[in-house]
């Protein structure tokens, strides 16, 4: 800016000096024509009233010869009777400028321009009292001549004066610029060396404000942008258009195992995703890893239809996955299951309407319809009610006696027992827990069944109700077969029996509904099994923060 400024100053500068000096010298010589023309005219004057009083002039007089000055006497036809500067007539000047305006206003000027000898001539008429005139004449340098004389003076005096020029404009450029440097942009207006500049400096603290305002909500946005996807489970990973890292949160890093921010180090799978999303396109796949299961997605990144990056965001679907096989092993056990009974009951019911049974055999193939039939129903039944149990997502808000409930079961079951050899007893004191009645007693009838129907000749089945420090404890212990450590992980799964061949019989579904019944009541399922000692089943109820028994059911 400062060499603009300079720059500025210095043609300015140039330009008023030789504006200056062409001006001077065309007013000075403007002015010495003028003075001379009006002198000459005087003159002319002088001569003619001389002439006109009768008297003569004598053309050697010094007037003439020191001043340079040509007389002329005319006649009033324009030929020339005298000259003092040549002996010969010259030829008619009754076309002259000065003599036609002499003619007409009784004076006359003129001013003629020789190239030849690069000279002016002024000329002054007067009309004589006798219609003649008398004219004098004077030559002087052009313009150009004089210009071309001092020539040299101005080519010594020019390299001074651009010197002096150069000089003002650098100091005139300095104390323009200093102060201007001096402004602090972070403050404009708290030192304004030009009034001129006040506008200027008014917008940039207006564009200052709307900056630090803009730039406080970007860091805004960013903060909180970190903060949620520091927060979130999910990993995210976003790249730029050249494939390089924008952004990774800790879920991603773990999830992906990055350490750093060298992309060499995470999974081909999610560069093989960056890199589809990178080419515009949404793509999706599911990655395993660490026992979890993840849905990536990526997507790409795109401004004004144009893109500018790409994402991947990383899911963790393992519940998802996992209850989709659920319902796969579900649908192919249910179809199993159902299978089964209704190919004993078609075969069985096939062969009665052929007539190849034998009258004493039709009770027995009777039974085995009727008996499977139940079963059928039975099944039905526990599916439907465990879907039931599934889909609950109402709290209960009664509280019930767990006691009352569980003797009440035990009780019911009491004949069944018997017909197993199953001693079968009760002990519990008063519990209230938070829950509908029907699912406690889903629970209790589920146990003591699962309890008889494994359990050994003779055996026994003991249930108790207890209330403890933290919650109430029900729970039902058998000296039956027990369970193997294979398969306690997987006796409360759907149609999962201990007895493969289903010959204590039973739909396999009486454990998964006290599994699903209790998780909707917050308690948890304890197994302690032992194969040849038994099996005891603790459902952990959480205590009611109200106890009043007011409220029970």
């Amino acid at each position: 800016m400062t060499k603009r400024i300079f720059h500025s100053i210095l043609g300015a500068c140039l330009f008023v000096l030789a504006a200056a000096v062409i001006t001077t010298v065309l007013s000075v010589y403007q002015g010495f024509v003028s003075e001379e023309v009006a002198r000459l005219g005087k003159e002319t004057r002088i001569v003619a009233n001389v002439l006109n009083h009768g008297g003569s002039i004598d053309p050697d007089l010094e007037l003439f010869s020191l001043g340079g000055i040509r007389l002329c006497l005319i006649d009033a036809d324009g030929t020339v009777e005298y000259d003092s500067f040549q002996s010969d007539n010259e030829a008619n000047h009754a076309d002259r400028q000065e003599i036609i305006e002499a003619s007409q206003n009784g004076e006359g000027s003129s001013i003629r321009y020789s190239q030849t000898l690069s000279t002016e001539t002024y000329n002054a008429a007067v009309r004589l009292d006798d219609g003649s005139y008398v004219r004098l004449s004077q030559s002087h340098s052009s313009l150009l001549a004089l210009f071309a004389r001092s020539l040299w003076p101005m080519l010594l005096l020019i390299p001074a004066l651009a010197f002096v020029a150069y000089v003002i404009a650098r100091l005139l450029a300095r104390n323009i610029v200093v102060p201007i440097n001096a402004i602090d942009l972070a403050d404009p207006l708290s030192q304004v060396p030009y009034e001129q500049l006040r506008p200027l400096l008014e917008k940039l603290d207006s564009n200052n404000r709307q900056i630090a305002g803009q730039l406080r909500q970007l860091e805004e946005n960013s903060l909180e942008f970190e903060a949620l996807s520091t927060s979130m489970s999910e990993g995210l990973v976003m790249v730029n258009a050249q494939g390089r890292p924008a952004f990774i949160n800790q879920a991603a890093r773990k999830i992906f195992s990055i350490t750093t921010d060298d992309w060499a180090s995470a999974s081909n799978s999610l560069n093989m995703l960056l890199e589809q999303g990178l080419n515009g396109q949404k793509a999706g796949k599911i990655y395993p890893k660490n026992g979890r299961i993840y849905s990536l997605e990526a997507t790409p990144i795109r401004r004004d239809e144009r893109i500018i990056g790409a994402m991947v965001l990383a899911m963790d679907s393992t519940e998802k996955q996992e209850a989709a096989l659920r319902r796969q092993e579900f649908t192919a056990n249910v179809t199993h299951e159902l299978k089964t009974p209704l190919q004993t009951i078609s075969s069985s019911a096939e062969l009665l309407s052929s007539g190849m049974v034998k009258e004493e055999d039709v009770p027995t193939f009777a039974g085995y319809i009727f008996k499977e039939a139940r079963r059928l129903s039975a099944m039905v039944n526990d599916i439907l009610h465990l879907s039931r149990i599934e889909s609950q997502s109402s709290e209960p808000d009664a509280l019930t006696d767990l006691c009352a409930v569980a003797k009440e079961e035990t009780e019911q079951m009491t004949k069944a027992a018997a017909l197993a050899d199953v001693h079968l007893e009760f002990e519990g004191e008063q519990a209230y827990v938070l829950a509908d009645r029907k699912d406690l007693s889903d629970i209790v009838r589920n146990l003591v069944e699962n309890a008889i129907r494994y359990n050994r000749p003779d055996g026994y089945v003991r249930v108790t109700v207890a209330n403890r420090a933290d919650n109430v404890e029900l729970r039902v212990e058998d000296g039956g077969m027990g369970i193997a450590p294979e398969m306690q992980e997987r006796i409360f799964e759907r149609f999962y029996t201990a007895d493969p061949s289903r010959s204590q019989g039973g739909t396999g579904l009486g454990l998964a509904i006290v599994k699903h019944a209790a998780s909707n009541l917050g308690s948890e399922v304890l197994l302690d099994s032992e194969p040849g000692k038994g099996s005891t089943f603790t459902i952990l109820f959480p205590r009611p923060k109200i106890t009043d028994s007011s409220d029970a059911v």
